[in-house]
């Protein structure tokens, strides 16, 4: 390996590492990250091509890139069927917000996060130097965004500045990130330290030390689906690992802290609110047209979904589409429109459904646990299969598909997983 490629690599892996920690770095609406992503891709089909057009890649890592390659088709052909639809919201918005052109432009994003998560998996199979230092960076960052929080909160309070912090409720949000995706990110930082940790790349007091400021900036960013997140991998983790009365026993306990957490930060009033939102959305969202917290958001999505599902529940609305169709009286039936075009349900789980159908969404569902499964049909460490399962995760609790750090810790699990294998792998391989 000439020295270029060997400096190439480490600079590649530590902005992957340290930019996927916040999403406001952006030209537009793309991230930093993913123009870096996209100009390496040009100089990285540059050297290929210099050594001949010969890429050696791993049957696992080939097979998950075959099914995002279908899922990816399928998108595409859905959202031509979408263009039977009224589109109210496409007068207003960008040139890439217009339909067909955001579906290719989440496409473009998807490739992107998919061919650099197998990418890294690759270069972290066979360089263990290189996945430590990426690993390291990984959680440095994740801590540094909880430490500028903790600095910027006296700013906060005593001055209204929103840095690492928001204004009103003085939630954590590490480098200026939404408080919720800044939980789900210190999770995926917490998971990623303990499997560093158990490899002894970083000393037991770095551990406890580094685990106890992410716990403190995970709780105090306040992240509803953060909590949500933990506690589905808890109860799935007890339920795996342990049998009998024990099993039971921490799982009620793991429920008990979990519910005593979010009483005191008030989650289940901001639940409240939503579900009292939605039920009366019809009569507030003409009452109160201009605020974007009843006609924009969960709110609206929780009653506006429904609909869409309803209406097209094989083939969705297309994926980028809702907010262009939004604003279809086919689905608004009387209730107040938006005040812009830049809107999501915000429903988790549900809102990829709302755009590909159920079908293709099954699929999705499918194809992200699929790195999960087959570090479990290995016998992988359960670390490293929870590692993998916090894309599915983030997804599910919220955390949209085209941000960048979950796919990052999956190439982490899928290259310490299939590093076990050493040389043996090689066989494996297959050129194109």
């Amino acid at each position: 390996m000439s020295g270029f490629e060997r400096k190439r690599r480490y600079v590649l892996v530590f902005l992957a590492t340290t930019l996927c920690s916040t999403v406001v770095l952006k030209v537009g609406a793309i991230q930093y990250l993913e123009l870096i992503f996209a100009a390496d891709l040009i100089v990285l089909a540059a050297l290929t091509a210099r050594r001949g057009l010969e890429i050696r890649l791993y049957r696992p890592f080939l097979e998950i890139a075959k099914s995002y390659g279908i899922f990816l088709i399928a998108a595409f052909v859905l959202c031509l069927f979408a263009l039977r639809q009224d589109f109210p919201g496409a007068a207003n918005s960008g040139i890439f917000k217009k339909p067909v052109v955001v579906t290719v432009a989440r496409m473009a994003e998807l490739f992107l996060d998919v061919f650099y998560m197998l990418y890294l998996a690759s270069l972290f199979r066979e360089d263990e130097r290189l996945c430590r230092f990426g690993a390291k960076t990984y959680c440095w960052a994740g801590i540094a965004g909880c430490l500028y929080s903790f600095a910027t909160l006296p700013l906060n309070v005593l001055y209204g500045a929103q840095l690492g912090t928001y204004v009103d409720l003085h939630r954590f949000r590490g480098f200026n990130n939404e408080g919720g995706g800044f939980g789900m990110h210190l999770l995926t930082v917490g998971a990623l330290m303990i499997v560093i940790y158990q490899r002894k790349w970083i000393s037991r007091r770095q551990f406890l030390w580094g685990l106890a400021i992410v716990s403190i900036g995970f709780l105090g960013s306040r992240s509803k689906s953060g909590l949500f997140a933990l506690a589905l991998v808890g109860i799935l983790n007890l339920l795996w690992l342990y049998r009998g009365w024990k099993r039971w026993t921490l799982v009620a306990s793991l429920c008990a802290g979990l519910i005593a957490v979010s009483s005191v930060f008030s989650f289940q009033a901001a639940i409240d609110a939503y579900i009292r939102g939605s039920e009366q959305y019809q009569k507030m969202s003409n009452l109160r047209a201009e605020d974007a917290n009843f006609v924009m958001g969960r709110i609206s999505g929780a009653v506006l979904a429904p609909r869409m599902i309803k209406a097209h529940p094989l083939i969705g609305i297309g994926w980028g589409n809702y907010p262009l169709v939004r604003d279809n009286p086919e689905y608004r039936r009387g209730t107040a429109f938006s005040l812009g075009s830049v809107d999501a349900p915000n429903l988790g789980i549900f809102d990829y459904l709302v755009d590909l159908g159920f079908p293709l969404w099954l699929y999705l569902i499918w194809i992200e646990l699929k790195p999960m499964v087959m570090l479990m049909s290995r016998r992988a460490d359960h670390w490293l299969v929870n590692l993998a399962f916090m894309l599915p995760l983030s997804n599910w609790a919220g955390v949209h598909l085209n941000l960048i750090h979950p796919w990052i810790v999956v190439a982490f699990a899928l290259g310490l997983g299939f590093q076990v294998q050493g040389r043996k792998m090689l066989s494996e391989a297959s050129t194109v």
